[in-house]
C-alpha cells in the first residue's frame, strides 16, 4: 500500500524527501470486479435463454454490453501514482507518464476542501504558466492515499511564503 519515506535526497545532501504512494486499485478488487461480471453474463445468457430469444442475437447483445461495462471500467479505475516532496519541488509520478514536477516557486495557490468538521477531503495544486497565468496540475483525494493527512501537514509546512493556500469548505 502506502509508504512514507523519510530518506536523503539523491545528492546526498542530507534533504528530507517524503514520498507518498497510491495502491490503484487492489488484487481483491480487481478479482472481485471480474466474478461479478462473470456472474452478470451468465445471468445475461440465462435470462436470454428462458425467455427464448435467439442465442445468436442474446450473446451479441450481452457480449457489446458486457464489453462497454468492462471498458467503463478499466476507464475509470484509479491509476496508482506517488507523491515526492523535498525541500525543492512537488513531485507526482503515474505509471506509464513523465511526471509532473513542480518547484515550490512555482506553485501558485493550493486548494484544500474540507468537510464542516474541518477534515480535508482534497487538495488541488496550481502552478504558474507563463507570465500571469494559472494552470491546474492536479488534485489528490483524501480516498486515494491511506496517509492524506500528513501530506496535507508535509505540503503546508513547505509551502513558501506569499503563496496562498486556500480553505473552502464543502457539503453544507
Amino acid at each position: 500500500m502506502e509508504t512514507k519515506d523519510r530518506t536523503n535526497g539523491p545528492s546526498g545532501t542530507g534533504e528530507l524527501r517524503s514520498e507518498w504512494r497510491s495502491p490503484g486499485v487492489s488484487t481483491r478488487k480487481r478479482w472481485l470486479t471480474g466474478l461479478g461480471v462473470w456472474l452478470v453474463a451468465a445471468l445475461f445468457l440465462f435470462i436470454a435463454h428462458s425467455e427464448g430469444a435467439s442465442m445468436l442475437v442474446s450473446t451479441v447483445i450481452g457480449v457489446v454490453f458486457i464489453g462497454c461495462f468492462v471498458w467503463y471500467l478499466v476507464t475509470v479505475a484509479p491509476t496508482p501514482f506517488s507523491i515526492t516532496i523535498d525541500n525543492d519541488s512537488l513531485i507526482r509520478a503515474e505509471r506509464g507518464k513523465d511526471p509532473v514536477v513542480i518547484p515550490w516557486t512555482g506553485v501558485a495557490k493550493v486548494k484544500e476542501e474540507l468537510f464542516k468538521n474541518g477534515t480535508s477531503v482534497s487538495v488541488t495544486v496550481y502552478k504558474r504558466v507563463g507570465e500571469r497565468g494559472l494552470h491546474r496540475s492536479w488534485v489528490v483525494y483524501r480516498d486515494d492515499l491511506p496517509d492524506f493527512t500528513t501530506l496535507v501537514a508535509a505540503m503546508r509546512e513547505h509551502m513558501p511564503e506569499g503563496s496562498p493556500w486556500h480553505s473552502e469548505y464543502v457539503h453544507d
